[in-house]
């Protein structure tokens, strides 16, 4: 687990325990409180994909959330949130504002942010994630292209077949069923005639009842952030 995901988890565990707390207390008092409305929550993961050398902290409705400053590729992991509108600020390891957004999140609802592109046009990608089904005997795997001078790409299965097709820059796919095993993936150029060498990922093993982000980061041709791609656990 990164050190981002170490804080957010010790930053939001008291408000999952208030909140078991919070539902003990309903239970005992159900008898002269039965209608007492349940809390209710929606759950926020956020990435930098910026192709940058920077870091970054991020804040939640003013709150920091990071202990150090937040590299490439740097992921918070979900957090509870209550739903509705929150501001998601991103500056510089020295405080500098780069970036900052109103965003909303739907009940019980599941959503990632990120942080994409760099100045003049860095920017926050919002996609929601609708999870496969954790008793599935399947695994599920969507693919989300944030390279923001890459073709568009396939996801492909080194020694197979095109597993997610033609996404071009910031376009995500739904998630899909797969096969629960370890897999070589590849990014491919999705051109008829294609100029970009396939990119292969490290083998890793999908398993069985859950949920997968493969996104392409970085930049073609780039030596500080060179382009690749890299696997979530959502």
């Amino acid at each position: 687990m990164n050190k981002l995901k170490m804080s957010v988890t010790k930053k939001f565990k008291n408000l999952s325990v208030l909140a078991l707390l919070s539902i003990g207390a309903l239970t005992i008092q159900s008898c002269s409180k039965e209608n007492a409305p349940a809390q209710e929550y929606t759950f926020l993961n956020i990435t930098n994909t910026s192709p940058t050398l920077a870091t970054f902290n991020i804040f939640v409705d003013q709150s920091k959330i990071n202990q150090q400053a937040v590299a490439f590729l740097g992921n918070s992991g979900y957090m509870p949130l209550s739903p509705g509108d929150h501001n998601i600020k991103f500056t510089t390891a020295g405080n500098e504002p780069v970036i900052s957004k109103n965003i909303s999140l739907e009940t019980n609802g599941v959503t990632s942010l990120f942080l994409i592109d760099k100045a003049p046009n860095i920017d926050y990608l919002i996609v929601k994630d609708t999870l496969g089904n954790m008793n599935s005997s399947k695994a599920f795997v969507r693919f989300i292209n944030l390279s923001p001078n890459a073709p568009s790409l396939n996801l492909v299965n080194k020694d197979g077949d095109v597993i997610i097709s033609a996404k071009s820059y910031k376009a995500a796919s739904a998630f899909i069923e797969i096969d629960p095993k370890s897999y070589v993936l590849q990014l491919k150029d999705n051109r008829t005639e294609p100029v970009m060498e396939p990119k292969d990922l490290e083998s890793f093993e999908f398993k069985a009842g859950k949920s997968y982000t493969v996104i392409a980061a970085g930049l073609i041709g780039d030596t500080d952030r060179p382009f690749g791609g890299k696997i979530f656990t959502n």
